[in-house]
């Protein structure tokens, strides 16, 4: 890709996309101030970035290698096509309904400056989608063999990896695309035998990865269709692993419905028990963690507080038996996430179903202070933000929300997170108020 410019596209494609860097990383790795990064941002075609800053960029996208480069160049072409520079064809985007003419309405509606922003967030998430679709495999043979079910397994992984940085939102729908495919192969194919039982469960971990992806989205019931299939694949290659995995996913899915009155706590402790005994042979470790803390939420949202404090603890000792005899290398992918500040993150959202708000505020305020990714830092900071606006703390949530908010522009794409944050919304009513509810608004009608 040649471009005589850098513009606010090339820089936030390069920031954003291909380096997936903070702005204060990106200032420390290219030898600039944070304050710079953001003026650059800001570029246009007229006033663009000139002198050592624009030979800065130059270099830096030297340095890209070849799928960091792929990602630049999609989530440029994407913002030109979206500007409604050159004749560039959507093909790329066909999977991701980029929604061009909500553009066009959300400019008309609020603003060239306004639009920008959400431009801004919504290019990230397509960008970075995009990245996913240029790197998937073609589509699986009609004989599959082990190198197919290879390609599979590694696909997951790619969108556990991305999900991270851009939230669900983003590839929910790419990863139930993969998800029927793989489901039609099975159904339709000729499968060597040595490769199908590796087919299989990577068909299923797709199921649960995007069943958490639509979770994260918010789509709650794609999200339920997803973890059917993924229990139904464990079950029919007797993989226990994946079979706790989802058990684990469902009841964390299960408490969030039941807060909403859609769902009762009690299938989410099954789902907890069910976790427990598929994995009851295993050593202390980051699962049983999990499964007491997912528990200790369960409890919560039924209000039996000693149940609550006992998985609490219970949590806390696995936690600390996993540091000192699972080492992190040794622990399945999917449980990587599972440290001290989870458990801490899963006592809060717990005391704060218990009607304790000033005790989750403070556990919360501890969670999000730990560096973490930027889809988790997210959530964090909105469960926080939620916290103080119960405990009548207005001001303080509204700034912790808007900060959330700023994250979100910057491209992580959660409707969970989005869905967190509706109590502050609701507590938003005074007049120094509004900047807040408008960009709040905003986010929910474009997520």
């Amino acid at each position: 890709m040649i471009f005589s410019k850098w513009t606010r596209v090339e820089v936030l494609a390069l920031r954003i996309d291909a380096l997936r860097l903070t702005q204060e990383q990106f200032a420390e790795d290219l030898g600039f101030r944070q304050p710079t990064i953001r003026k650059w941002e800001r570029a246009t075609p007229e006033r663009p970035v000139r002198g050592a800053s624009a030979q800065a960029l130059d270099t830096a996208l030297a340095r890209l290698d070849q799928v960091q480069l792929a990602r630049f160049e999609v989530a440029v072409t994407g913002a030109r096509l979206i500007d409604g520079v050159g004749g560039v064809s959507l093909s790329e985007f066909d999977r991701l309904d980029t929604g061009t003419p909500e553009f066009t309405h959300h400019a008309a509606e609020h603003g060239a400056e306004e639009d920008n922003d959400m431009k801004r967030r919504q290019l990230f998430v397509a960008g970075t989608a995009a990245g996913l679709t240029v790197l998937a495999h073609p589509r699986l043979p009609a004989h599959i063999g082990m190198s197919d079910a290879q390609r599979l397994a590694k696909r997951v992984d790619s969108f556990v990896t991305t999900e991270q940085k851009v939230g669900g939102g983003a590839l929910a729908q790419l990863a139930r695309t993969d998800l029927e495919d793989a489901k039609a192969v099975l159904a339709t194919c000729d499968i060597d035998s040595a490769a199908a039982p590796l087919f299989i469960s990577a068909a299923g971990n797709m199921a649960v990865t995007a069943g958490w992806l639509h979770y994260d989205n918010d789509d709650q019931v794609a999200a339920r269709d997803c973890y059917r299939d993924a229990m139904a694949l464990a079950n029919e290659t007797d993989d226990d692993e994946l079979a706790a995995h989802t058990c684990l996913n469902v009841a964390l899915q299960t408490v969030t419905q039941a807060r909403r009155g859609e769902a009762h706590p009690t299938s989410a402790l099954r789902s907890t028990l069910r976790a427990a005994d598929l994995t009851r042979r295993q050593p202390s470790g980051r699962i049983h963690a999990l499964i007491a803390a997912r528990q200790a939420t369960a409890y919560a949202c039924l209000g039996d507080r000693s149940a609550f404090t006992r998985a609490v603890a219970t949590a806390w000792r696995e936690m600390d038996l996993a540091y000192d005899h699972e080492p992190f290398d040794k622990c399945a992918d999917w449980l990587k996430f599972m440290c001290h500040n989870e458990v801490r993150y899963h006592e809060a959202c717990g005391y704060k179903y218990l009607g304790e708000a000033s005790r989750a505020a403070e556990l919360f305020e501890q969670v999000a202070a730990e560096r973490a990714g930027q889809r988790n830092s997210a959530n964090y900071r909105a469960w926080l933000a939620s916290s103080l606006a119960e405990v009548g703390n207005i001001d303080d949530a509204i700034a912790v929300a808007a900060d959330v908010l700023e994250n979100l522009g910057g491209g992580v794409s959660s409707g969970r997170t989005l869905r967190v944050l509706e109590p502050v919304r609701a507590a938003a009513i005074k007049p120094r108020h509004n900047d807040f509810q408008q960009r709040y608004d905003r986010f929910t009608t474009h997520n």
